[in-house]
């Protein structure tokens, strides 16, 4: 389907174009890896959080949040560093040289005995601009990584693309305690070159989408705005093509159907307000777009013409493109309240 077609209900065959996991061209040190962590739970213990069966250390987490084990989304502060990881030296190492900005990133373990931990995360995946690697801290012939009935074994030290937008499985069969970092990157064109040659012509193209860079503000008194959303698009891994129907189906409904929004400006830039509420920071990328903060350009919000055209609502999925224009009112300038 083309950009600006009719949505479909298939939510993204394009997916099914990457494989369910691939090694990247990239090793790491392993008993450089595995010092690291011996000195940082000699100096303090065991921070892990335990997390549905599984212990976990973030390293990066929104606002730096030292127990928040999770891939995260939109927010008003961003990622940031834990302050755990300024006790792991090489892995920050590790972190400053993927070739792609980091979002969240945890040491996560498997304790033995044939545990069999599942993850997912919707739209972590390039269709979205997004990216999950895994690198084995601690592993073996001893542990496997399912996809239903796909397995594979990652050595300890390599890198791993997973597609962690279908469901998978880590399994611990040794007895000892198994141990990945597993990191949630934005996707770029410097990331994609680190994956194996038949999928790089893949990831050039619309089937992934990359992350722009940010542009300089230059009027921010012209994009205050007052206007209404579906109340779904806060939530981030709603499918772009089922928000896009729901935008278009209430957009001419009585005003209660949709929730009130503002683009207010806080000390660090513009802020999306949802029902009087301050929802997350927005990145100007470019001609009066807006990403979240903290995701990727999944989602946007446009204000062009006058302050009283309608902004206009993209949602992307690969190489769709599904728009919305949605009515508009200009406001004064004004803070958010405090969260």
């Amino acid at each position: 389907m083309g950009r600006d077609s009719q949505p479909s209900p298939d939510s993204g065959p394009h997916c099914a174009l990457l494989p369910n996991c691939a090694e990247l061209e990239r090793r790491y040190d392993v008993d450089r890896m595995r010092a690291d962590l011996a000195a940082f739970t000699a100096r303090s213990g065991s921070p892990f959080s335990a997390a549905s069966g599984r212990r976990v250390l973030p390293l990066r987490s929104i606002a730096g949040d030292p127990y928040r084990t999770d891939s995260g989304g939109p927010s008003l502060t961003g990622f940031q560093d834990t302050p755990w990881l300024r006790h792991l030296p090489y892995f920050r190492e590790i972190l400053r040289g993927l070739p792609a900005p980091v979002r969240a990133a945890r040491l996560w373990a498997a304790g033995p005995g044939g545990r069999d931990m599942t993850l997912r995360s919707a739209k972590l995946g390039p269709s979205w601009g997004l990216c999950r690697v895994h690198i084995p801290v601690v592993s073996g012939p001893w542990s496997q990584v399912v996809f239903f009935a796909e397995r594979h074994h990652w050595p300890a030290g390599s890198l791993w693309f997973a597609a962690a937008w279908r469901e998978y499985a880590v399994v611990n069969q040794g007895d000892r305690e198994l141990i990945h970092l597993v990191v949630d990157l934005h996707q770029t064109k410097d990331l994609s070159a680190l994956f194996p040659r038949p999928l790089r012509g893949t990831l050039a193209g619309p089937h992934a989408l990359r992350l722009r860079p940010p542009v300089p503000l230059p009027e921010p008194q012209a994009f205050l705005r007052r206007f209404r959303l579906p109340e779904s698009f806060a939530n981030w891994e709603r499918p772009g093509h089922l928000l896009y129907a729901e935008a278009r189906r209430l957009r001419s409904a009585p005003p209660g159907a949709l929730v009130p929004a503002e683009v207010a400006y806080a000390d660090d830039g513009p802020v999306l307000v949802l029902a009087d509420r301050p929802f997350c920071g927005l990145e100007h990328i470019g001609g009066g777009e807006f990403r979240l903060r903290g995701w990727s350009d999944e989602r946007t919000l446009q204000f062009t013409g006058p302050p009283d055209a309608a902004v206009l609502l993209r949602l992307r999925d690969g190489p769709r493109t599904y728009r919305v224009a949605l009515p508009t009112a200009p406001v004064a300038n004004s803070a958010p309240a405090a969260d």
